[in-house]
């Protein structure tokens, strides 16, 4: 299993600042690479051919050449359907991949210039991608857990109320 993106070296040296001087076809550009790298080849999320499809410039979209399905390089991701643009996924990814203790909705939102509801959901998709991709199995040997805050709804022992 590929290791998730937000846990590479490369998500570490995303800056907010660099995400913010890029143009929105650099963007592109950068959600393509993190996604399928340098090559013109890429992978059709219905049928799984990778191939040097179709591009279709004008929607920065690709045409699979087996299955004809048109997708994007946010199809098939926690960003598909995005009506936002690229760069302030790519901010909002920086954004939570630096900040150490988490960060809230509020917050990202005014750090992104988006409505709270916008932001609320955007967090909630990176850390449910995150949970997702996570490896199920046991941890052996020395281990060293580094602190996090996530808001989880979880009662305390002796919390719970009583029911008849």
């Amino acid at each position: 299993m590929s290791q998730h993106f937000l846990l590479s070296a490369k998500a570490r040296t995303l800056s907010v600042r660099k995400v913010m001087e890029l143009t929105d076809d650099q963007a592109f550009h950068v959600f393509k690479e993190m996604r399928w790298g340098e090559g013109d080849e890429v992978v059709c999320p219905v049928c799984g051919v990778f191939d040097k499809h179709y591009f279709l410039r004008t929607r920065q979209q690709w045409r699979c050449k087996d299955c004809k399905h048109t997708f994007s390089v946010t199809s098939g991701t926690i960003f598909a359907f995005h009506k936002l643009s690229l760069k302030v996924y790519l901010a909002a990814i920086a954004i939570y991949s630096n900040a150490v203790k988490g960060i809230s909705a509020l917050q990202l939102s005014r750090d992104l210039g988006v409505q709270y509801k916008t932001a609320f959901v955007l967090a909630h998709k990176i850390s449910e991608s995150l949970m997702e991709q996570r490896d199920g199995e046991a941890l052996a040997g020395e281990i060293h857990m580094d602190g996090a805050y996530m808001s989880m709804a979880i009662s305390a022992p002796g919390t719970r109320k009583k029911t008849a």
